[in-house]
Protein backbone atom coordinates (compact mmCIF):
# COMPACT_ATOMS: atom_id res chain seq x y z
CA UNK A 1 0.00 0.00 0.00
CA UNK A 2 1.16 3.63 -0.53
CA UNK A 3 1.99 5.87 2.00
CA UNK A 4 0.78 9.00 2.47
CA UNK A 5 3.28 10.37 4.50
CA UNK A 6 6.19 13.07 3.21
CA UNK A 7 9.42 11.61 2.39
CA UNK A 8 11.13 14.73 2.41
CA UNK A 9 9.48 18.64 2.79
CA UNK A 10 10.60 21.07 0.55
CA UNK A 11 11.13 24.36 1.65
CA UNK A 12 10.85 27.23 -0.39
CA UNK A 13 12.98 30.85 0.82
CA UNK A 14 11.79 33.97 -0.04
CA UNK A 15 13.07 37.85 0.99
CA UNK A 16 10.91 40.88 -0.04
CA UNK A 17 7.05 40.50 -0.87
CA UNK A 18 6.74 44.17 -2.49
CA UNK A 19 6.58 46.26 -5.20
CA UNK A 20 10.56 47.18 -5.86
CA UNK A 21 12.12 45.59 -8.38
CA UNK A 22 14.99 43.25 -7.18
CA UNK A 23 16.68 39.82 -7.68
CA UNK A 24 15.33 38.54 -3.96
CA UNK A 25 11.93 40.49 -4.52
CA UNK A 26 8.40 38.89 -5.51
CA UNK A 27 5.44 41.12 -5.88
CA UNK A 28 2.41 40.63 -3.86
CA UNK A 29 0.78 39.41 -6.86
CA UNK A 30 3.34 36.95 -7.52
CA UNK A 31 3.31 35.89 -4.24
CA UNK A 32 -0.71 35.55 -3.81
CA UNK A 33 -0.62 33.52 -7.43
CA UNK A 34 2.26 31.00 -6.01
CA UNK A 35 -0.53 30.29 -2.86
CA UNK A 36 -3.04 29.94 -5.11
CA UNK A 37 -1.13 27.37 -7.18
CA UNK A 38 0.05 25.45 -3.75
CA UNK A 39 -3.71 25.07 -2.52
CA UNK A 40 -5.31 24.17 -6.20
CA UNK A 41 -2.52 21.58 -6.34
CA UNK A 42 -3.27 20.26 -2.84
CA UNK A 43 -0.05 21.45 -1.31
CA UNK A 44 -0.09 23.11 1.77
CA UNK A 45 2.30 25.38 4.04
CA UNK A 46 2.77 24.03 7.23
CA UNK A 47 3.71 25.40 10.45
CA UNK A 48 6.96 25.88 12.10
CA UNK A 49 6.09 23.31 14.88
CA UNK A 50 4.98 21.11 12.30
CA UNK A 51 8.07 21.22 10.72
CA UNK A 52 10.63 20.98 13.70
CA UNK A 53 8.83 17.52 14.30
CA UNK A 54 9.92 16.37 11.28
CA UNK A 55 12.99 17.59 10.56
CA UNK A 56 14.38 16.57 14.45
CA UNK A 57 12.24 14.05 15.35
CA UNK A 58 10.96 12.13 12.23
CA UNK A 59 7.72 12.84 13.23
CA UNK A 60 5.21 12.28 9.98
CA UNK A 61 3.94 14.94 7.73
CA UNK A 62 0.86 14.79 5.23
CA UNK A 63 2.16 14.19 1.25
CA UNK A 64 2.17 17.88 -0.44
CA UNK A 65 3.60 19.47 2.96
CA UNK A 66 5.84 22.57 2.61
CA UNK A 67 7.59 25.01 4.47
CA UNK A 68 7.58 28.38 3.56
CA UNK A 69 9.91 30.43 4.89
CA UNK A 70 11.16 34.69 4.52
CA UNK A 71 14.77 35.83 5.46
CA UNK A 72 15.29 38.62 7.63
CA UNK A 73 12.39 40.44 9.27
CA UNK A 74 11.13 43.18 6.75
CA UNK A 75 7.60 44.41 7.15
CA UNK A 76 6.05 43.59 4.14
CA UNK A 77 6.26 40.04 4.73
CA UNK A 78 3.55 40.80 7.28
CA UNK A 79 1.91 43.44 4.95
CA UNK A 80 2.12 41.65 1.74
CA UNK A 81 2.45 37.85 1.93
CA UNK A 82 0.14 37.06 5.61
CA UNK A 83 -2.76 38.02 4.04
CA UNK A 84 -2.32 35.53 0.92
CA UNK A 85 -1.20 33.17 3.29
CA UNK A 86 -4.07 33.06 5.72
CA UNK A 87 -6.73 33.32 2.54
CA UNK A 88 -5.25 30.02 0.97
CA UNK A 89 -4.67 28.06 4.01
CA UNK A 90 -1.14 28.27 4.61
CA UNK A 91 1.36 28.81 7.43
CA UNK A 92 5.46 30.24 7.11
CA UNK A 93 8.35 31.17 9.26
CA UNK A 94 10.20 34.39 9.60
CA UNK A 95 13.53 34.25 10.20
CA UNK A 96 14.16 37.66 11.57
CA UNK A 97 17.66 39.71 12.33
CA UNK A 98 16.95 40.44 16.53
CA UNK A 99 18.54 43.59 16.29
CA UNK A 100 16.84 45.07 13.23
CA UNK A 101 13.55 44.41 14.61
CA UNK A 102 12.31 48.14 15.70
CA UNK A 103 10.67 49.02 18.97
CA UNK A 104 7.29 49.48 19.08
CA UNK A 105 4.16 48.76 21.40
CA UNK A 106 1.89 48.17 18.30
CA UNK A 107 1.55 47.08 15.22
CA UNK A 108 1.47 49.47 12.35
CA UNK A 109 -1.52 47.61 10.85
CA UNK A 110 -4.10 46.16 12.90
CA UNK A 111 -3.63 42.03 12.43
CA UNK A 112 -7.25 41.71 11.83
CA UNK A 113 -7.56 44.08 9.05
CA UNK A 114 -4.40 42.24 7.49
CA UNK A 115 -6.17 38.67 8.08
CA UNK A 116 -9.48 40.00 5.84
CA UNK A 117 -7.25 41.93 3.28
CA UNK A 118 -8.57 45.26 4.26
CA UNK A 119 -5.26 47.04 5.27
CA UNK A 120 -4.41 49.86 4.12
CA UNK A 121 -0.89 49.72 2.23
CA UNK A 122 2.32 51.42 3.95
CA UNK A 123 4.11 52.70 0.74
CA UNK A 124 7.46 53.14 3.07
CA UNK A 125 7.21 49.29 3.75
CA UNK A 126 6.41 48.18 -0.38
CA UNK A 127 8.75 50.39 -2.23
CA UNK A 128 12.05 50.19 -0.03
CA UNK A 129 13.82 51.41 -3.09
CA UNK A 130 13.87 54.83 -4.38
CA UNK A 131 16.11 57.89 -5.49
CA UNK A 132 17.15 60.18 -2.51
CA UNK A 133 16.98 64.10 -2.45
CA UNK A 134 20.76 63.74 -4.81
CA UNK A 135 19.36 61.90 -7.33
CA UNK A 136 21.08 58.44 -5.59
CA UNK A 137 19.43 55.23 -5.49
CA UNK A 138 19.21 54.12 -1.95
CA UNK A 139 17.44 51.36 -0.13
CA UNK A 140 15.59 52.44 2.92
CA UNK A 141 13.93 48.67 4.33
CA UNK A 142 11.06 48.77 6.88
CA UNK A 143 11.39 45.96 9.82
CA UNK A 144 9.02 44.58 12.45
CA UNK A 145 8.75 45.89 14.89
CA UNK A 146 8.70 43.97 18.09
CA UNK A 147 4.45 44.09 18.40
CA UNK A 148 4.47 43.02 14.86
CA UNK A 149 6.46 39.87 15.62
CA UNK A 150 3.97 38.96 18.40
CA UNK A 151 0.75 39.68 16.79
CA UNK A 152 2.12 37.47 13.54
CA UNK A 153 2.61 34.50 15.89
CA UNK A 154 -0.25 35.16 17.65
CA UNK A 155 -2.45 35.13 14.66
CA UNK A 156 -0.77 31.27 13.58
CA UNK A 157 -0.35 31.85 10.41
CA UNK A 158 3.40 33.04 10.93
CA UNK A 159 6.19 31.69 13.38
CA UNK A 160 9.05 33.67 13.93
CA UNK A 161 12.79 31.90 14.54
CA UNK A 162 16.04 33.25 14.60
CA UNK A 163 18.71 34.76 11.42
CA UNK A 164 21.08 36.12 14.16
CA UNK A 165 21.54 39.60 15.99
CA UNK A 166 22.94 41.59 13.43
CA UNK A 167 23.13 39.62 10.00
CA UNK A 168 27.00 40.95 9.76
CA UNK A 169 30.07 40.59 7.70
CA UNK A 170 33.44 40.65 8.74
CA UNK A 171 36.05 42.15 6.76
CA UNK A 172 38.20 39.42 4.72
CA UNK A 173 41.63 41.25 4.52
CA UNK A 174 43.34 44.81 3.91
CA UNK A 175 43.55 44.96 0.55
CA UNK A 176 40.23 48.05 -0.50
CA UNK A 177 40.69 49.93 -3.84
CA UNK A 178 38.05 53.23 -2.65
CA UNK A 179 36.87 54.16 0.63
CA UNK A 180 32.74 54.31 1.48
CA UNK A 181 31.39 57.48 0.03
CA UNK A 182 27.46 58.78 -0.38
CA UNK A 183 26.12 57.14 -3.69
CA UNK A 184 24.22 54.69 -4.76
CA UNK A 185 23.32 52.18 -2.04
CA UNK A 186 21.26 48.57 -3.00
CA UNK A 187 22.52 46.44 -0.31
CA UNK A 188 20.50 45.88 3.08
CA UNK A 189 23.03 43.62 4.87
CA UNK A 190 26.79 44.79 4.34
CA UNK A 191 28.41 46.26 7.99
CA UNK A 192 30.39 44.47 10.02
CA UNK A 193 31.09 45.34 13.99
CA UNK A 194 32.44 48.34 13.13
CA UNK A 195 29.74 50.12 11.28
CA UNK A 196 29.50 52.59 8.58
CA UNK A 197 30.89 55.99 8.48
CA UNK A 198 31.49 57.95 5.04
CA UNK A 199 35.93 57.23 4.06
CA UNK A 200 36.09 53.74 5.51
CA UNK A 201 38.06 52.06 3.20
CA UNK A 202 35.92 49.49 0.77
CA UNK A 203 37.33 46.37 2.78
CA UNK A 204 35.99 43.01 0.91
CA UNK A 205 33.05 42.19 3.18
CA UNK A 206 32.28 38.22 3.66
CA UNK A 207 30.08 36.41 5.85
CA UNK A 208 31.01 36.63 9.43
CA UNK A 209 29.48 33.21 10.33
CA UNK A 210 31.94 31.32 8.58
CA UNK A 211 35.55 33.44 8.08
CA UNK A 212 37.97 35.06 10.61
CA UNK A 213 37.72 38.80 10.79
CA UNK A 214 40.25 41.07 9.55
CA UNK A 215 40.31 44.18 12.16
CA UNK A 216 41.51 47.64 11.07
CA UNK A 217 44.17 49.35 12.95
CA UNK A 218 41.76 51.47 15.20
CA UNK A 219 43.80 55.08 14.49
CA UNK A 220 43.43 54.58 11.30
CA UNK A 221 39.41 54.51 11.34
CA UNK A 222 39.93 57.83 14.21
CA UNK A 223 41.93 59.54 11.96
CA UNK A 224 39.41 58.82 9.42
CA UNK A 225 36.53 60.14 11.02
CA UNK A 226 38.46 63.27 11.79
CA UNK A 227 39.27 64.18 8.49
CA UNK A 228 36.40 62.74 6.55
CA UNK A 229 32.79 65.22 7.45
CA UNK A 230 30.06 62.56 8.71
CA UNK A 231 27.07 65.05 7.80
CA UNK A 232 25.77 63.26 4.24
CA UNK A 233 25.97 66.91 2.12
CA UNK A 234 29.64 67.73 3.65
CA UNK A 235 30.79 64.52 2.84
CA UNK A 236 29.77 64.67 -0.63
CA UNK A 237 31.60 67.93 -1.41
CA UNK A 238 34.66 66.45 0.12
CA UNK A 239 34.76 63.82 -2.17
CA UNK A 240 33.73 65.93 -4.97
CA UNK A 241 36.99 67.78 -4.36
CA UNK A 242 40.40 66.17 -5.66
CA UNK A 243 42.49 67.48 -2.61
CA UNK A 244 40.28 65.91 -0.21
CA UNK A 245 40.49 62.63 -1.55
CA UNK A 246 44.24 62.39 -2.54
CA UNK A 247 44.59 63.63 1.38
CA UNK A 248 42.44 60.54 2.39
CA UNK A 249 44.57 58.11 -0.12
CA UNK A 250 47.92 59.51 1.47
CA UNK A 251 46.52 59.34 5.40
CA UNK A 252 45.51 55.32 3.94
CA UNK A 253 48.94 54.87 2.56
CA UNK A 254 50.64 55.63 5.72
CA UNK A 255 49.15 52.34 7.31
CA UNK A 256 50.76 50.42 4.52
CA UNK A 257 51.96 47.41 6.35
CA UNK A 258 50.03 48.37 9.38
CA UNK A 259 46.57 48.45 8.32
CA UNK A 260 45.71 45.74 11.06
CA UNK A 261 45.39 42.24 11.85
CA UNK A 262 43.21 39.33 11.83
CA UNK A 263 40.97 37.93 15.38
CA UNK A 264 42.05 35.35 17.51
CA UNK A 265 40.64 32.27 18.02
CA UNK A 266 39.19 33.68 21.20
CA UNK A 267 37.80 37.25 19.29
CA UNK A 268 36.55 34.94 16.50
CA UNK A 269 34.44 32.68 19.06
CA UNK A 270 33.52 35.44 21.20
CA UNK A 271 32.10 37.71 18.24
CA UNK A 272 30.51 34.40 16.73
CA UNK A 273 28.31 33.94 19.76
CA UNK A 274 27.47 37.19 20.35
CA UNK A 275 25.41 36.89 16.96
CA UNK A 276 24.22 33.26 17.20
CA UNK A 277 23.50 33.11 20.59
CA UNK A 278 22.79 36.92 21.47
CA UNK A 279 20.41 36.96 18.52
CA UNK A 280 18.33 33.37 20.16
CA UNK A 281 18.19 35.92 23.61
CA UNK A 282 17.07 38.51 22.08
CA UNK A 283 14.58 37.63 19.79
CA UNK A 284 13.29 34.93 22.76
CA UNK A 285 13.06 38.02 25.09
CA UNK A 286 10.48 39.74 22.21
CA UNK A 287 8.74 36.60 21.64
CA UNK A 288 8.51 35.10 25.40
CA UNK A 289 9.30 31.82 24.36
CA UNK A 290 11.99 29.27 23.60
CA UNK A 291 13.54 29.16 20.05
CA UNK A 292 15.16 25.85 18.77
CA UNK A 293 15.32 26.66 15.09
CA UNK A 294 17.98 29.25 13.25
CA UNK A 295 18.69 30.22 9.75
CA UNK A 296 22.36 31.27 8.29
CA UNK A 297 23.01 34.64 7.41
CA UNK A 298 23.78 33.98 3.63
CA UNK A 299 23.61 30.69 3.97
CA UNK A 300 27.23 30.87 4.96
CA UNK A 301 28.84 29.11 8.09
CA UNK A 302 32.12 26.93 9.23
CA UNK A 303 32.64 24.00 11.53
CA UNK A 304 33.48 26.45 14.85
CA UNK A 305 29.56 28.36 13.76
CA UNK A 306 27.86 25.58 13.48
CA UNK A 307 29.58 24.14 16.83
CA UNK A 308 28.23 27.44 18.38
CA UNK A 309 24.64 26.98 17.18
CA UNK A 310 24.24 23.86 18.47
CA UNK A 311 25.66 24.80 22.04
CA UNK A 312 23.49 27.61 22.05
CA UNK A 313 20.96 25.21 21.83
CA UNK A 314 19.18 25.44 18.41
CA UNK A 315 18.52 22.02 16.95
CA UNK A 316 16.85 22.94 13.62
CA UNK A 317 19.74 24.87 11.26
CA UNK A 318 18.16 26.56 8.03
CA UNK A 319 20.96 26.80 4.82
CA UNK A 320 20.21 28.32 1.80
CA UNK A 321 21.82 25.15 -0.38
CA UNK A 322 19.07 23.38 -2.13
CA UNK A 323 17.73 19.71 -1.70
CA UNK A 324 15.74 17.51 -0.41
CA UNK A 325 15.02 17.14 3.51
CA UNK A 326 14.20 13.94 4.27
CA UNK A 327 12.76 13.57 8.40
CA UNK A 328 15.04 13.46 11.35
CA UNK A 329 18.15 15.28 9.85
CA UNK A 330 17.96 18.62 10.71
CA UNK A 331 21.30 20.08 11.10
CA UNK A 332 21.51 21.35 7.63
CA UNK A 333 18.03 21.87 5.82
CA UNK A 334 17.87 22.94 2.60
CA UNK A 335 16.09 25.48 0.24
CA UNK A 336 14.78 26.62 -2.89
CA UNK A 337 14.22 30.22 -3.96
CA UNK A 338 11.02 31.50 -4.77
CA UNK A 339 11.14 33.61 -8.15
CA UNK A 340 8.97 36.04 -9.89
CA UNK A 341 7.38 33.29 -11.60
CA UNK A 342 4.44 31.42 -12.26
CA UNK A 343 2.92 29.35 -9.61
CA UNK A 344 3.07 26.04 -11.90
CA UNK A 345 7.02 26.58 -11.80
CA UNK A 346 6.90 26.61 -8.05
CA UNK A 347 4.57 23.80 -7.91
CA UNK A 348 7.33 21.62 -10.23
CA UNK A 349 10.01 22.30 -7.58
CA UNK A 350 8.06 21.89 -4.65
CA UNK A 351 7.40 18.09 -6.44
CA UNK A 352 10.87 17.71 -7.44
CA UNK A 353 12.11 18.69 -3.88
CA UNK A 354 9.44 16.43 -2.18
CA UNK A 355 11.42 13.03 -3.58
CA UNK A 356 14.65 12.43 -2.16
CA UNK A 357 16.18 10.71 -5.17
CA UNK A 358 15.05 13.56 -7.77
CA UNK A 359 15.38 15.98 -4.83
CA UNK A 360 19.37 15.75 -4.86
CA UNK A 361 19.73 14.63 -9.10
CA UNK A 362 17.88 17.95 -9.26
CA UNK A 363 20.24 19.99 -6.44
CA UNK A 364 22.97 18.78 -7.76
CA UNK A 365 21.98 19.44 -12.17
CA UNK A 366 21.19 23.28 -10.53
CA UNK A 367 24.66 23.32 -9.30
CA UNK A 368 25.93 22.28 -12.76
CA UNK A 369 24.88 25.39 -14.59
Amino acid sequence: MKSNAAKSLPVVMYHYVNDSPGSITVSPACFQEHCRAMAKAGWRGVGLAEAEAFLIHGEPLPEKSTLITFDDGFLDNGLNALPALHAYGHKAVMFAVSGRLEQGDAPRVPMADLLAGTAQPLPEASRPVRKNERGFTVRRDVFCNHAEVRAMEASGVMAVASHSRGHLGVFAGPEFTSFAAPGNQGRTFYLTEHGHFWGLPNFKVVPGLRDRAFLPNPELLERIRRLVPQEYDAALEFFASEDSVKALKALAAGFAGDMGRFETDTERRDRMWREIAGGKADLEAILGHGLKTFCWPWGKYGPEAHALALEAGFSLLFTTAEGPNPPAEPLAVGRFKGKSKSGAWLVSRLRAYSRPLLGKFYARLRNLF
